[in-house]
């Protein structure tokens, strides 16, 4: 602007001496008026660049401290104008059916419908470092319980320090099974396998973790409350015992050039600690229990009670296979308890080791890529432009093996199968990133006395799910 002034204003002095290249007294007033208006326009024009100066300014300051709101598939977000400051309110719903084909004498199976998950979220992160997550559930079946308040089921902050280092307290999944750290929107089937009935669920604690050797090996490892065999808490009311927790995972090809093995991952998991207090059933597919230890009070067998009392470890190897559209994934839990059964007189101690694992395989019709995370349609389900979403088949087989030591003192023999083997196969439909379609069919055999009702006919039951989530 500078520049472009003084030369408007060489051109107009230019001009101005060579139409009045002989200056007389009656041409100088002329000229004089003229180069007042020029020096009029000159500081018009260094008002109007400074007011614009001033506007860029502000413009800049505003920008620095505006709050940015979005909405978009992930849910919706309020940012920060440096974005150390995020809140994410995200959820889902997860509305299922369960029919049962047959029905064994004994066993009582409803046909039904009900909200399985109803989730809302809150996460984000201050401070740039600190993430935090809250995520309560009001699904069919949560009640509150002293030790046990499924109401909240995730409660926690993460300290980013490094990628190699970060510190996670408050409630959160213990690092154990694979299948129960895979994230619930994204599950295969409708319900988890039997591993997952053998490892913790949600636990109160503190753990580090990280991602080291450029994200080729995660490790986990963490102090927590304990909690029996598929089960979650608040807090301890039994003893003041704590569990150790650790997890390591690697992705030995991770960054490997050669795509069939980059999606290779195998790692292994476990606890050590001491237990007291209840202890939990086993229930199929279907969602029907098939064991349960002895409880009662009394001074025979059929009123014994059996607790939780002593050491208490498991040991979890695991991975997972992902090459294109195709997607296999394996783990095995032992769990090993010791047990206290009080009928009278001094309590008797026993240690029960049972036993699960599952293989479930997955392939994506429509050909988009497989993971251990979501799956993301590549078009869409749209009946105006054509899309159809994604489709995935899937298949599993799996088993829980409870110890023969728990029969006949711990565990019924004729109310409680020994055993359980089951297979099944699904259709899954993503319609898009927040709706879901699943169809399972599921179909489980018990061993057990003959006397037990469970052995008669075994399980066969159809399950669907509707999931919505953003």
């Amino acid at each position: 602007m500078n520049i472009r002034r003084w030369v408007a204003y060489a051109l107009i002095t230019s001009a101005t001496a060579t139409a009045f290249p002989a200056q007389t007294e009656d041409s100088l007033p002329a000229i004089q008026a003229l180069q007042r208006q020029i020096e009029e326009l000159d500081q018009k024009v260094k008002i109007l660049e400074r007011k614009r100066e001033l506007d860029q300014d502000a413009t800049t300051e505003k920008a620095k401290s505006a709050v940015t709101v979005s909405a978009g598939t992930s849910g919706f977000s309020i940012n920060s104008a440096d974005t150390n400051f995020v809140l994410k309110i995200r959820g889902y719903v997860q509305a299922d059916a369960r029919f049962y084909l047959n029905t064994s004498p004994g066993i009582t199976s409803h046909d039904t419908f009900l909200l399985r998950r109803v989730r809302p979220i809150l996460e984000g992160t201050v401070f740039e470092k600190y993430d935090y997550r809250l995520m309560l559930d009001f699904g069919s079946g949560i009640t509150s319980t002293t030790a046990d308040n499924g109401f909240v089921q995730d409660a926690y902050v993460n300290a980013r320090l490094w990628p190699q280092f970060q510190i996670q307290a408050g409630k959160f999944k213990a690092p154990v099974g694979l299948e129960r750290l895979k994230p619930d929107g994204t599950l295969l089937f409708v319900e988890r396998s039997y591993p997952t009935q053998l490892a913790p669920n949600r636990d109160v604690g503190i753990q580090v973790q990280g991602d080291v050797f450029d994200r080729r090996l995660s490790y986990a490892a963490g102090v927590f409350n304990g909690v029996a065999d598929g089960g979650s808490g608040d807090f301890e009311t039994a003893d003041d015992e704590k569990d150790f927790a650790g997890r390591l995972f690697t992705h030995p090809f991770k960054n490997s050039s050669i795509a069939a093995i980059k999606g290779f991952g195998v790692g292994v998991a476990g606890t050590v600690g001491n237990q007291e207090g209840a202890l939990r059933t086993f229930v199929s597919p279907g969602q029907q229990r098939f064991f349960a230890y002895r409880t009662g009070v009394g001074t025979n067998a059929t009123t014994a009670n059996i607790v939780a009392d002593g050491e208490h470890w498991r040991f979890s190897p695991q991975g997972y296979y992902y090459w294109g559209p195709f997607g296999l994934f394996g783990e095995y839990v032992i769990s090993s308890q010791q047990l206290s059964r009080s009928a009278g007189g001094d309590p008797t101690l026993a240690t029960i080791r049972n036993k699960a694992w599952q293989v479930s395989a997955s392939y994506v019709l429509t050909g988009e890529e497989n993971s251990f995370k979501a799956i993301v349609p590549k078009k869409p389900f749209s009946l105006s432009s054509g899309g159809w979403g994604a489709w995935e088949l899937t298949a599993r087989v799996g088993q829980l093996k409870v110890d023969d030591n728990a029969f006949p003192l711990y565990a019924n023999s004729t109310t409680s199968a020994r055993e359980a083997t089951s297979w099944g196969v699904g259709l899954n439909w993503h319609l898009n990133r927040n709706v879901k379609l699943n169809l399972n069919y599921e179909q489980t055999d018990f061993a057990g006395d003959e006397a037990n009702p469970f052995t008669a006919k075994g399980e066969k039951a159809i399950l669907t799910r509707i999931q919505f989530g953003f």
